[in-house]
C-alpha cells in the first residue's frame, strides 16, 4: 500500500481535522471561557477571603461589600457577565469600597451568620462595628447595583459623620443601639466565666445587637466567630419561648451555660426550669430576629 500523501501544504487530512478542532476550542474559550465558569478567575478588585477583606476595610475605613454566589447559579452568572464586567462598576468597587466575592458553598458559616437564603446575595457591613448596612437577596442589574452601592455608602457615612469643629465625638442621626449583656464582654464570660465590663471602643454588631469587648484581642476573637460567644436565641429566655412562643429578653442576672453555650432567663424561676430539663429548651429550631424581641417588660 502506498503511504498516505500530504496535500500541497504538506499536511495530511487527519492533521487538518485535529488543527481545526483545537482552533475551534481555542476560539470558544476566548469568547465564552469567562462566562462558562463564574468562579474560575477572580477580577483584581475582588477579595476572596472574608477575614482578610474585613481587616483591609477596617484599615481603610471603607464599607465592606460582599457578593455571595455559586457556580451553578444562573443569575450569578448573569451578574458576572453584565454588572461586574462594567468598567464603571469595577472602578466604583475599587475606589469607594473593599469588595469581596465569596462562594456561598465554601462560606457556609457566613451564610448562616447573616441568614440569607437566595443567591446571589449582595450585602455590606460596617467594618468598624460589624453592623449590616444593606442586604439584598436576588439578581441586580447594573443600575440597581449602583443604587445598592450608593445606599451602602450613604448608610456608612451616616453611621460615621465627620464632627463639626468643637463637636468632636458627637454622632447624629443614628438611633441608640441595643446593647447585649448590659455591656459585659461575651468573650470574657464564655472563656473565663468572668463578668468583665466591655468598652464602647471595642464594639461589634451581631444580628442587630451590639456587644462590647474589653480589649482589641477580644474584639478580633468575637468578630471571627460571634456565634460562639453571643447568647443563644439573641438573649431571649428559652423557657418562655418554648412555653408561650414569645421572644422575651432575658437578663444577665439570670444566666446559665449548657454545652458551653450561654442562655439568659427572665427570672431565677425560668432558669431552674431550664436546668431540670435543658434538652427540652435547647432543641429550638426557631430563628429569632432582634425586632421580634420584647424588651418592655420590667425585670
Amino acid at each position: 500500500m502506498r503511504a498516505l500523501q500530504g496535500n500541497r501544504f504538506g499536511v495530511v487530512p487527519h492533521e487538518w481535522a485535529t488543527r481545526l478542532f483545537w482552533a475551534i476550542v481555542a476560539l470558544l474559550l476566548f469568547l465564552f471561557g469567562p462566562r462558562l465558569v463564574v468562579g474560575a478567575e477572580v477580577a483584581p478588585f475582588w477579595r476572596t477571603d472574608f477575614d482578610a477583606a474585613l481587616r483591609e476595610a477596617e484599615q481603610k475605613k471603607l464599607p465592606l461589600i460582599m457578593h455571595f454566589y455559586a457556580d451553578w447559579c444562573g443569575p450569578c452568572q448573569k451578574m458576572e457577565q453584565t454588572v461586574f464586567a462594567s468598567s464603571a462598576v469595577q472602578e466604583m468597587l475599587t475606589t469607594r469600597f473593599v469588595a469581596a466575592k465569596l462562594n456561598s458553598e465554601k462560606n457556609q458559616r457566613l451564610v448562616h451568620r447573616y441568614g440569607f437564603e437566595i443567591l446571589p446575595t449582595d450585602m455590606a457591613i460596617d467594618p468598624l462595628t460589624g453592623k449590616v448596612l444593606v442586604l439584598h437577596e436576588g439578581y441586580l442589574d447594573q443600575a440597581a447595583y449602583v443604587k445598592f452601592a450608593n445606599q451602602v455608602e450613604t448608610a456608612f457615612k451616616k453611621a460615621h459623620p465627620k464632627p463639626l469643629p468643637g463637636e468632636e465625638g458627637t454622632e447624629l442621626g443614628e438611633p441608640e443601639p441595643v446593647v447585649g449583656l448590659d455591656g459585659f464582654s461575651p468573650v470574657a464570660i464564655t472563656k473565663s466565666r468572668e463578668w468583665v465590663r466591655g468598652s464602647a471602643r471595642f464594639p461589634w454588631d451581631y444580628k442587630g445587637i451590639l456587644y462590647y469587648m474589653s480589649s482589641r484581642e477580644e474584639l478580633l476573637e468575637f468578630r471571627k466567630s460571634p456565634e460562639t460567644y453571643a447568647p443563644k436565641l439573641l438573649g431571649c429566655d428559652p423557657v418562655i419561648l418554648v412555653q408561650t412562643d414569645r421572644a422575651i429578653a432575658g437578663s444577665p442576672d439570670f444566666a446559665a451555660f449548657y454545652d458551653d453555650e450561654l442562655y439568659l432567663f427572665k427570672s431565677d424561676e425560668q432558669r431552674k426550669l431550664f436546668k431540670k430539663n435543658p434538652q427540652k429548651f435547647t432543641k429550638l429550631q426557631q430563628a429569632v430576629k432582634v425586632e421580634q424581641i420584647d424588651r418592655t417588660e420590667l425585670r
